[in-house]
């Protein structure tokens, strides 16, 4: 049976002790959003790559060696490298995937004027990425072969008050990455706004949800839907 992020051992390893200590953020998780529609965004979660563990830069350096082909098939030209090393203010640094210069002003209306005119090389022209393209026509889970970051966003994977991770979703006033000259990421991606008009974080990203308990062994949706009900009823 093949499962998300399946083609990172060491990362899908880590993340079994990881969901079965962790806590979950139930009131970020209830805020409101909707499900991102590929043909408004034009992957505009995707502007700048991803930040890859070492495990998973040295995964799609082979991918990409061994089925460049198979890859370019899903209908996109890839680089000579596709992993680079990325530095982004002292917060992150490490291996990420390429970028390539994009007309996204022109095509996202709404593109947030702090983001680069950048795609990750692995973004299809319909902003479908071509990993998971490849994974379905070989037959595999959808994100067999996208790295977790890509895979979980908008949830976050954060280190708590009592520095036990908790499962959370960067809000405006939440999101770590805004400052007075970059005003924010998770927050600013179209799957990541808050939708008035929209359904519980958790509904939305069910799929997420279940494909990230499945790692720890936990129903997470039950969970929440349980903790909600009691929030709820103590309202």
């Amino acid at each position: 049976m093949s499962h998300a992020i399946a083609a990172y051992p060491k990362t899908r390893e880590l993340l079994v002790d990881t969901v079965r200590a962790m806590r979950l953020d139930i009131e970020a998780l209830s805020r409101p959003l909707r499900r991102c529609d590929l043909g408004t965004c034009g992957g505009t979660c995707c502007h700048d790559g991803v930040y890859l563990s070492s495990g998973e830069a040295g995964a799609l350096r082979a991918l990409v060696q061994e089925e460049r082909e198979g890859l370019e098939k899903t209908g996109i030209s890839l680089p000579e490298q596709v992993v680079v090393y990325g530095k982004w203010r002292d917060i992150t640094s490490g291996p990420k995937t390429a970028t390539r210069a994009a007309a996204m002003r022109k095509s996202v209306p709404d593109y947030p004027a702090h983001f680069p005119e950048t795609n990750c090389v692995f973004l299809l022209p319909d902003a479908r990425c071509a990993l998971q393209a490849y994974s379905v026509d070989q037959g595999l889970h959808p994100w067999h072969w996208k790295p977790l970051t890509c895979w979980l966003h908008p949830l976050s994977i954060a280190a708590g008050p009592d520095h036990k991770p908790i499962l959370t979703l960067y809000s405006e006033e939440t999101d770590p990455q805004r400052f007075e000259d970059y005003d924010g990421f998770v927050c600013r991606t179209h799957c990541g706004r808050t939708e008035r008009e929209g359904e519980p974080a958790w509904q939305v990203l069910r799929e997420e949800l279940e494909a990230l308990g499945e790692m720890g062994g936990r129903d997470l949706i039950a969970e929440i839907e349980r903790r909600d009900s009691l929030r709820e009823g103590g309202s």
